[in-house]
């Protein structure tokens, strides 16, 4: 392996790129290892004591990782004792710390070899709550990394720290706006991450979590067990799914004392490939089947065309009084009311009360 620094600075260039478009994210790394020499490139995380994930690899790497998971290295990867050089000085050559004999004998390097590939430069690019790695691949018949070219591989763990941390600002204000927007359509929302933590909640979902309801490091919490757990499970297919998948995710109940349960709906957004890169990854939509319908009647004159009168009675007759009930609340006439309901039923495309309390249901403006 042997860096190429007029394509590396190319390379480079693409990963600010990919900070506003991340599809633009596999190429710049392609990028990266074609110009460092190395056969592939991948980012990996932490995923307990000497475990690792995959978060995004070279396509030439995808049978090595395959096989990785396969033999379970991925839960006892021998590359983990090179952490605490690397949390101390950001990037590592894997063959200043892993012995010749080692290298020769062990079963983690002999499953390597099976796929070419031999030693590695690993760099530490964590930033806040992700602990993430970014790993050169090199060839097994390929010299090791050189020192020379040490301040290459910490230019490159410079450009991928500030790039990650760039995307994820720009991300969380995407994600603050979304947040608001739920807030001002009076819908409760909670955001999480990759990972299924909490990010980001707005008002709303704050006024709701109360008593046995909470969040709790990161964690949405049930007032039961077996409820915090359906809930989990959804929201890990939720931030793991793709395509058509992404549209069968099921609802999930919070149970609370002396109320109905809460109802709450997963939606996933943004591609998987800027996962890594992203300040959130999946929301989680809440409603409060207690609550009392506040559709503005401004809201229904703008939509429906709907008189400042119509707009008043027809949130009346689609809460559930009767056409008498709203001449005696108001001192208005009888015939007057119905006049003004067979307006907003002629207006609204409906026929009868129940289709217009549907109709304002699904209204969340």
């Amino acid at each position: 392996m042997r860096v190429n620094a007029g394509p590396l600075a190319q390379a480079l260039d693409r990963v600010q790129a990919a900070v506003f478009e991340p599809s633009l994210w596999l190429q710049a790394v392609e990028a990266i290892s074609n110009a460092t020499g190395a056969i592939g490139a991948n980012i990996m995380e932490p995923t307990g004591r000497g475990a690792f994930g995959a978060v995004l690899c070279t396509e030439n790497l995808g049978d090595l990782l395959d096989g990785y998971i396969r033999e379970e290295w991925n839960a006892r990867d021998f590359r983990a004792q090179l952490l605490p050089p690397l949390h101390r000085s950001g990037v590592v050559l894997e063959a200043n710390f892993i012995s010749r004999e080692q290298f020769d004998h062990h079963e983690y390097y002999k499953f390597l070899r099976k796929y070419g590939v031999g030693d590695s430069v690993l760099m530490d690019i964590s930033a806040g709550r992700d602990e993430l790695y970014f790993v050169l691949q090199n060839g097994v018949s390929d010299n090791s990394p050189l020192l020379e070219d040490m301040p290459h591989f910490h230019a490159i763990r410079s450009r991928l720290l500030t790039a990650m941390q760039l995307a994820k600002h720009i991300d969380a204000s995407k994600v603050m706006g979304m947040a608001a927007a739920f807030e001002t359509s009076n819908i409760a929302s909670i955001f999480f991450n990759r990972k299924g933590l909490v990010t980001l909640t707005n008002p709303k979902a704050d006024a709701l979590f109360t008593g046995g309801l909470r969040i709790s490091r990161g964690e949405v919490r049930a007032c039961f067990a077996s409820e915090t757990a359906r809930f989990s499970r959804e929201l890990k297919i939720a931030t793991q799914a793709t395509g058509h998948s992404a549209g069968a995710l099921s609802a999930v109940r919070l149970s609370r004392p002396g109320k109905r349960p809460l109802i709450v709906r997963f939606e996933r957004f943004g591609p998987n490939l800027s996962d890594v890169f992203s300040h959130s990854c999946a929301v989680a939509l809440i409603e409060d089947p207690d609550e009392d319908m506040r559709l503005k009647p401004e809201t229904l004159m703008a939509l429906f065309d709907l008189t400042p009168a119509e707009a008043r009675i027809s949130l009346l007759v689609a809460s559930g009084l009767s056409a008498v009930d709203i001449a005696a609340r108001h001192a208005a006439g009888y015939e007057t009311v119905r006049s003004h309901i067979r307006s907003i039923f002629q207006k609204t495309g409906t026929g009868r009360q129940s289709e217009l309390s549907a109709l304002f249901g699904k209204i969340r403006l």
